[in-house]
């Protein structure tokens, strides 16, 4: 065999080798999803929060990469990009159920009368469940990264006491529960419980 046959039975063997690579490469490609949520901002103003999202066939595991607002107009008012917020460097959020917004928490965390929203960072292998937290901005009208929520652990909003609980696990046996108020638009710690378990 000469070796221009040789030469284009070797080039004719790569370009297959590569449609069938990038044929797998394709049926591993990731489905993508949006979750939309309904957020009231004001007595008579509504928001659309459309979170999109993918999710790997292989692994059933996925995540959020953009949060998009929307007025009920359907003018697109902000865009958040997940790589820009996520304290853990992460392009994309942890989904537990991807596609299904279990992860998504809408209600008022600065006790201001106006509804905000959180979402679950990532999943950690114990119940420490971080989350990013965006309040809504009346003057400037848009949703801002609290990072100073982020913060607390496993997070819980009593609009009664307008007190801020979070809640975690040290060790095996060693658990923290530490309560904050607001003052000055931060969260001040005002009681801490360290129970530890023989």
């Amino acid at each position: 065999m000469s070796k221009c046959r040789n030469s284009k039975l070797i080039t004719v063997i790569l370009l297959t080798a590569s449609i069938l690579f990038t044929g797998n490469a394709l049926a591993a490609v990731n489905k993508t999803f949006t979750i939309s949520k309904k957020i009231q901002v004001s007595d008579n103003r509504f928001l659309i929060l459309k979170f999109s999202g993918s999710l790997s066939k292989d692994t059933d595991t996925g995540g959020y990469s953009k949060i998009e607002v929307h007025g009920e107009d359907k003018k697109q008012l902000q865009t958040i990009n997940i790589a820009d917020v996520n304290s853990f460097g992460d392009d994309t959020t942890t989904c537990p159920e991807p596609g299904t917004g279990s992860d998504i928490v809408i209600e008022d965390m600065n006790f201001d009368g106006i509804n905000d929203f959180r979402i679950i960072a990532m999943l950690p292998p114990g119940p420490n469940i971080p989350y990013i937290c965006f309040l809504w901005d009346k003057k400037s009208g848009k949703f801002v990264h609290a990072e100073f929520l982020d913060d607390i652990t496993s997070p819980e909003f009593d609009s009664k006491t307008k007190t801020v609980t979070s809640s975690s696990r040290e060790s095996a046996n060693k658990y923290r529960k530490d309560v904050y108020k607001y003052s000055g638009g931060k969260l001040v710690l005002v009681k801490s419980v360290v129970k530890t378990y023989q």
